[in-house]
C-alpha cells in the first residue's frame, strides 16, 4: 500500500533521534500532521489510531491462519446453527483513563455502528429493509461475554466480528458526530495511548499506563517524523534515523540496504492491485468498454519498467493475484487469459462493436449517443510506481481513442474523494484475507457501496446477486471441495464483468533497521505480515515482540 514519494524534510533531523527505547515509524505520509485520532477516520486518524491506540478483539494472521492473536476477546464460540457467535473477554483490560474495558463497550459499538451509517466503523449491520447486512444485534451477557445474533447462518462470521475495533462507551456516547470528531486526546485500550508531543511535523504517542500486558510493550513510546520529500525520508534511512517503514522503492540495496550494516528490507509477495472502475458512470458501465481497456493495458511495462520490477503478475482478470494461486481452477480460468494481454486491435474492435466511434475526428471516441468520453485517472502524487502505472495505462487507453487523463493529488485528497463517488477511476490495493471469501466479501458488499460513505474496495459499486449469494453460500460450508466450487464461480464472474481490471500483485513493502531493537519479522521468521501501514492489524503483533538491545 505504500509507494515511492519524492519529498523535502521539514523538520529537524535530531528530532529523529530520540530515546533507545522510542520507536521511529512511517505508516503514512501526509502534507502536515493534524491532530486527529479518530480510529475510523479514513484520511488521518485511523492511520495512527487503529491498532496501536485502539485494539480489535481478535487479530487474524493472514500468513498463518493456524496462529491467531486475540487481543480484547479471549474466546469465542459459534452456535450449532452458525447464528449465534459469543465472545469471551479477556478480564482486567482498562481504557487508557483507568476505566474498565466491558461488554457493555463492545455492544455500545455495535450500536453506535448502526446509529451512524455513515461513520465506517467496518460492522456489516444488518438492515432489515434491503435484507442485506450480517451483524443483527449484540448484547451483553454478562460484564465480560457479548453474543451476537446474526441476520442469517455464517460459518466465517469471526472473521468479519473478530476485526472490530471497541469505542469507550463514556466517551463516545457523548459525541453527536463522530465524523467529525477528532479525537485528540485519545482513550483506548492499546499499547500506546498517551499523546506526549504534537505538532505538524512531529508528534510521539507513549505507551499506556493501564496496558493489561504487564511485560509488553518493551517499547516507550511510538514517533512519527513528517517528511515532505522522499529524498529527506530516505537520507535520514540511509543514516539508521527510522526503524520502521514500508516505502516503495526502485532499487531497495542502494536506497537503502547498504549503507548501513542495520538497514534490512524484505519484499514478500502481496495482494493484488486494480483498477476500481465508477461502473455507475457511462460508458463504464458497459462490459464491453471494460474489456477494452483491460486488453489496452501494456502490463509488461507495469511490471518491468513502471514498477521496477518489483511487482509480479496476476495471470486471471479475477481481482485477486498469486497470494490465493491455490484457489485457481485452472481449466475454468484459461478462457480469460487472453484478457490480461495486450490486444490493442481487439480493444478497438470491441469498441467499434459496441457502437463507442469518433464521429467528430478529434481522435477520441464519443459514447453512442454523442457524448465525449473522458475519463480520470485519480492516484496519490507521490506514489510514484502507481502514478508510472496510471500514465502508462492512460496512453494505453488514448491509444484505442479513450480519453483518458492522469488525475494526481496529495494522499489526503485521495483517501478523501474515496467515499464519494465522485471519480471515474481509482488505482487501488485489495484487502488480503484467510481466503479469497474476504477479498471478495470486500468488494461485492452492497453495504459498502453508499455513496458518501462507499468503501476503498466497493468503489466500482457493481451489483451482482449471484456473487453475493455465492459469498453467502461460501459462508456457510465447512468442506473445502464446495468452497473451490463456489469461489470458481465467483472467479469466473468477475473475469466476465470486469468491475475491477487486475494489474499486478505488488510486494509487501517492508524496511527496517535492527540497530535498536530485536524481535522483527524476518524472511526466516515470518509470524506475521510485517508492514507497518494501516489495514495491517498484525502490526500490533509486530511491535509487541520488538525488544531494545
Amino acid at each position: 500500500m505504500r509507494h515511492i514519494l519524492w519529498l523535502t524534510l521539514l523538520i529537524p533531523t535530531l528530532a529523529l533521534g530520540g530515546q533507545s527505547r522510542d520507536l521511529v515509524l512511517v505508516p503514512s505520509h501526509t502534507n502536515g500532521f493534524e491532530r486527529n485520532f479518530n480510529p475510523f477516520d479514513s484520511a488521518i486518524g485511523s492511520f495512527y489510531a487503529q491498532d496501536f491506540i485502539y485494539e480489535p478483539l481478535w487479530v487474524f494472521n493472514v500468513w498463518h491462519p493456524d496462529r491467531h492473536y486475540p487481543r480484547l476477546a479471549k474466546a469465542v464460540h459459534q452456535s450449532e446453527g452458525l447464528t449465534r457467535l459469543t465472545y469471551t473477554l479477556r478480564s482486567g483490560v482498562y481504557w487508557s483513563d483507568g476505566t474498565p474495558f466491558t461488554a457493555e463497550d463492545v455492544v455500545f459499538t455495535v450500536d453506535y455502528a448502526r446509529r451512524h451509517p455513515d461513520y465506517p466503523i467496518n460492522l456489516d449491520i444488518h438492515d432489515p429493509e434491503t435484507g442485506t447486512g450480517l451483524v443483527k444485534s449484540a448484547r451483553v451477557v454478562d460484564n465480560l461475554t457479548v453474543e451476537f445474533e446474526l441476520a442469517r447462518a455464517n460459518a466465517l462470521a469471526h472473521q468479519h466480528i473478530g476485526r472490530l475495533y471497541p469505542l469507550p462507551r463514556h466517551i463516545f456516547s457523548r459525541i453527536d458526530d463522530p465524523v467529525a470528531f477528532a479525537n485528540t486526546h485519545p482513550v483506548g485500550t492499546g499499547p500506546f495511548t498517551e499523546v506526549d508531543r504534537f505538532n505538524t511535523s512531529y508528534f510521539k504517542v507513549c505507551r499506556n499506563p493501564h496496558y493489561y500486558e504487564a511485560d509488553r510493550p518493551a517499547v516507550d513510546c511510538l514517533k512519527y517524523p513528517h517528511y515532505s520529500g522522499n529524498e529527506s525520508l530516505w537520507a535520514a534511512a540511509r543514516r539508521g534515523m527510522i526503524d520502521w517503514m514500508g516505502e516503495g522503492v526502485r532499487d531497495p540495496v542502494g536506497a537503502f540496504g547498504e549503507h548501513t550494516p542495520h538497514n534490512r528490507y524484505w519484499m514478500a509477495p502481496g495482494s493484488n492491485t486494480n483498477l476500481q472502475l465508477n461502473t455507475t458512470r457511462p460508458p463504464l458501465d458497459d462490459v464491453a468498454v471494460r474489456k477494452a481497456i483491460s486488453l489496452a493495458i501494456d502490463r509488461e511495462t507495469l511490471l518491468t519498467e513502471d514498477t521496477f520490477g518489483l511487482t509480479s503478475a496476476s495471470p486471471y482478470p479475477v481481482g485477486t493475484g498469486p497470494l490465493y494461486q491455490s484457489w485457481y481452477d485452472e481449466t475454468a480460468l484459461a478462457p480469460f487469459r487472453y484478457l490480461m494481454q495486450q490486444d490493442v486491435e481487439a480493444a478497438r474492435a470491441l469498441l467499434d462493436g459496441a457502437g463507442y466511434l469518433d464521429r467528430d475526428g478529434d481522435g477520441y471516441r464519443e459514447q453512442p449517443d454523442g457524448t465525449p468520453i473522458q475519463l480520470g485517472l485519480a492516484v496519490p502524487s507521490g506514489w510514484t510506481d502507481w502514478v508510472n502505472s496510471l500514465f502508462t495505462v492512460a496512453a494505453n487507453l488514448r491509444s484505442i481513442g479513450l480519453n483518458a487523463r492522469v488525475e494526481s493529488m496529495d494522499e489526503q485528497a485521495w483517501y478523501e474523494r474515496i467515499p464519494t463517488g465522485n471519480y471515474d477511476i481509482y488505482i487501488m490495493w485489495t484487502n488480503p484475507g484467510l481466503s479469497p471469501w474476504r477479498t471478495y466479501s470486500d468488494l461485492f458488499n452492497p453495504d459498502k457501496m453508499k455513496p458518501g460513505n462507499l468503501d476503498s474496495q466497493a468503489m466500482h459499486m457493481y451489483r451482482d446477486k449471484d456473487i453475493e449469494d455465492w459469498l453467502h453460500d461460501f459462508a456457510l460450508m465447512t468442506d473445502d471441495a464446495e468452497r473451490q466450487r463456489i469461489m470458481t464461480r465467483i472467479q469466473t464472474r468477475v473475469a466476465e464483468t470486469l468491475p475491477v481490471i487486475t494489474l499486478f500483485a505488488n510486494p509487501s513493502w517492508y524496511q527496517y533497521n535492527d540497530e535498536r531493537f530485536t524481535g522483527w519479522v524476518t524472511e526466516s521468521d515470518p509470524f506475521v505480515r510485517p508492514m507497518v501501514h494501516r489495514g495491517v492489524p498484525e502490526r500490533l503483533i509486530h511491535v509487541l515482540n520488538l525488544r531494545p538491545r
